[in-house]
């Protein structure tokens, strides 16, 4: 039954007066708001045909609905685009309701998704009377044009004004801002700022009344050295007095290098021009010149990219060992990518339960192709080195927390940088991710077992292999000493130096010094080492350095590889002999622990092992099938997670018979959204297996 009230109209009013409403929508009105925005002191090579956005709030709201129907919000949803209209400058208009407070700041990009040099497009903090470190704007009662702004980079959270200009503005002068970028010239070779710089601007004088001048330089631009690539960039201002000024007049000028041996000039170009029209003239308006590249000149190489790189590490070979522990306190992090200095270059790491790993998803600006080298770090807990905790690990040396993976025989990893908007590193030993030290913990080894080091000392003894003083044969003692080795923490000893050694003895004469040593369990699967004999004045060490062959790396062979996953090793397992060298030191390449070696199963047709095998088509869209094999009856679970861990879809969580399996994802996450392009990583756990692959889907 539907019910009609029937209430006069003052009736209505007093009643709403009454609960404090205060207006009614009776066809309110909006206003229009014009922004506009110079992005000239951009310090990446920003164009017209990029991206510049407002994102903010209103009325501390994210995703706010403005009247006519756009987005204003603090990511990449906000619908404010504006356009450019020549140059630098920028505008939009938008409506808003009256005594309404935007927050906001202006985003720059190449695109919506990769954002401008150095804060992936974000401005810096503003001053402000109010509660905010925004750019502020309180809409009044009619339509509004703001005031041009000015982009401001977030250099070290530097503060401005929201209406802050870089140049003054003076009664009887217009200010004219030249910006050029030296990276072609740069590369080139044919300019050093160190070398041969300042740049400057000369031009006709006639018509800037001598403000500029051919035969010599007036302006001298300042470096921005927190410009993209280094400090490509330069710029400055030119204060015209408005006298001079005539409106359609032509500007001529050229940017110069004050010390180049090549005389200085731009060579490849004509003048470069502008206008001086009627409101710069009349109104006393100031200008800026969109930049440009020095004699037009390009860097030659790839121009740098904005990309996120995503570094995954596994740590639980270390946690089995108990050398790491996050509950104690440690953490682990990225070095070297960003520079190679503790701790202001570490990337510290999280920890994603969901996949058993660390990671961290880090903005990277470079040129595709190049080599980005890094390591991990581990940060141990100070209670690690105290003798009355009971996290106290024997022989730690708390500052040395630097990887020596085996992949890489001690040295640096180092990836090739991609031109794509996410990347992650290739992954240890044939896996999707990375294992500290390149261990992973199918390597760890919990039975009891006795291993013997083998070394051929007889290039030692030799003047033509031997350039350091010359090892005695009978006399000299030879010790293998465990040096960058996480093993030999496991066994109670520091990495490296003399309280990590074990004698070797030539009970034959052959040459050959070997030495055995029970092992303290769990210990590690890989060993590094050197070798170390004594002479008249102490000892001698090969190897060294910071590259592969620093240090021999061999490794414990296992007897099986179940189809279960498990492992078994010997009792007892001599390492292949070792010839002794000056440097450029063997190192071996890792057994592989996940491919089964023996089967207890052999019926054919059926799968002797577990696998999940890389989707297909990857990248896909609208779907892709994915196809994994079950060598035993196992709950098995297989879930669709976001690269910082989170879960996006769970594809299968049940038990199921041995046998080969095939279902499809078509991109959707759990409440039936389609998910954004990008990298996604498809896990598979059934009872101890585990594996992760990538996946790519394309919108």
């Amino acid at each position: 039954m539907k019910h009609r009230f029937n209430v006069p109209v003052w009736s209505l009013l007093i009643l709403l007066l009454t609960f404090g409403v205060t207006s009614l929508a009776l066809g309110q009105n909006t206003i229009k708001v014009t922004f506009n925005l110079n992005t000239s002191t951009n310090l990446d090579t920003l164009n017209e045909n990029h991206f510049v956005e407002i994102r903010g709030a209103l009325n501390w709201k994210t995703g706010a609905i403005l009247p006519g129907g756009k987005t204003i919000d603090w990511n990449s949803s906000s619908d404010l685009e504006m356009t450019n209209v020549g140059g630098d400058y920028w505008t939009i208009t938008f409506e808003m309701e009256p005594d309404d407070t935007l927050y906001y700041k202006f985003w720059t990009g190449f695109d919506p998704d990769n954002g401008t040099h150095p804060n992936g497009g974000w401005e810096g903090p503003f001053n402000q009377a109010i509660n905010a470190d925004t750019r502020v704007f309180i809409s009044g009662n009619t339509d509004t044009v703001v005031a041009l702004q000015f982009y401001h980079p977030d250099i070290g959270g530097q503060k401005v004004d929201q209406y802050w200009r870089p140049f003054e503005t003076k009664q009887d002068s217009v200010a004219i801002f030249f910006r050029v970028n030296m990276g072609g010239v740069t590369e080139s070779e044919r300019f050093n700022p160190d070398v041969n710089g300042p740049v400057g601007v000369r031009g006709e004088p006639s018509t800037s009344n001598g403000a500029l001048d051919w035969g010599s330089t007036k302006v001298i631009l300042t470096r921005e050295t927190d410009s993209v690539n280094g400090g490509s960039f330069w710029s400055g201002v030119v204060y015209i007095h408005k006298d001079s000024l005539k409106v359609g007049d032509v500007q001529n000028y050229k940017f110069f290098i004050e010390n180049d041996t090549d005389n200085g000039w731009e060579n490849s170009v004509p003048n470069r021009t502008f206008t001086y029209t009627a409101t710069l003239v009349t109104s006393g308006g100031d200008t800026t010149l969109h930049w440009r590249y020095f004699d037009d000149l390009k860097p030659t190489g790839k121009q740098p990219v904005e990309s996120t790189v995503t570094f995954r590490v596994n740590l639980e070979a270390l946690e089995k060992v108990g050398l790491f522990d996050r509950g104690a306190g440690d953490k682990v992090a990225v070095i070297g990518a960003k520079g190679w200095n503790r701790p202001d270059d570490l990337i510290m790491m999280n920890f994603i339960p969901a996949l058993q790993e660390w990671a961290v998803s880090e903005p990277f600006r470079e040129i595709p192709g190049s080599m980005i080298p890094y390591k991990y770090f581990i940060i141990w807990d100070s209670s690690r080195v105290d003798t009355n905790s009971s996290n106290y690990i024997a022989g730690l040396d708390i500052n040395d927390g630097w990887e020596e993976p085996g992949v890489t025989g001690g040295g640096n990893r180092v990836f090739e940088y991609q031109n794509a908007p996410q990347q992650t590193p290739p992954g240890d030993l044939g896996k999707d991710l990375q294992f500290y030290d390149s261990v992973p913990v199918q390597g760890v080894i919990e039975t009891p077992i006795t291993v013997t080091f083998n070394v051929d000392m007889r290039p030692a003894a030799d003047a033509a292999t031997n350039p350091k003083t010359l090892f005695r044969p009978g006399q000299d003692s030879v010790y293998v000493q465990f040096d960058g080795s996480l093993f030999a923490l496991t066994q109670g000893m520091p990495k490296g130096g003399e309280n990590a050694r074990i004698l070797l003895t030539d009970d034959d004469g052959d040459g050959i010094y070997s030495g055995a040593m029970q092992l303290n369990v769990p210990t590690l699967y890989m060993v590094s080492y050197i070798i170390a004999y004594s002479t008249d004045t102490g000892f001698e060490t090969n190897g060294g350095g910071f590259d592969k062959g620093r240090r021999y790396y061999q490794y414990i062979r296992p007897t099986r590889v179940n189809s279960d996953g498990t492992i078994e090793w010997p009792s007892e397992y001599s390492f292949p002999t070792v010839v002794w060298k000056e440097k450029d030191l063997d190192v071996e390449d890792p057994p592989d622990l996940f491919t089964p070696t023996g089967i207890a199963d052999e019926r054919a047709g059926l799968p002797k092992s577990f696998r999940l095998e890389q989707n297909f088509p990857n990248p896909f869209n609208p779907e892709t099938e994915i196809r994994y094999e079950l060598p035993v009856a196992s709950h098995v679970n297989i879930s669709v997670y976001n690269l910082m861990g989170q879960l996006v879809k769970t594809l299968v969580d049940a038990r199921q018979d041995q046998g080969v399996y095939s279902i499809k994802w078509n991109g959707q996450n759990e409440h039936g959204r389609t998910v954004a392009t990008g990298v996604y990583l498809l896990k598979m756990r059934a009872g101890d297996f585990l594996q992760v692959r990538k996946m790519a889907f394309v919108r």
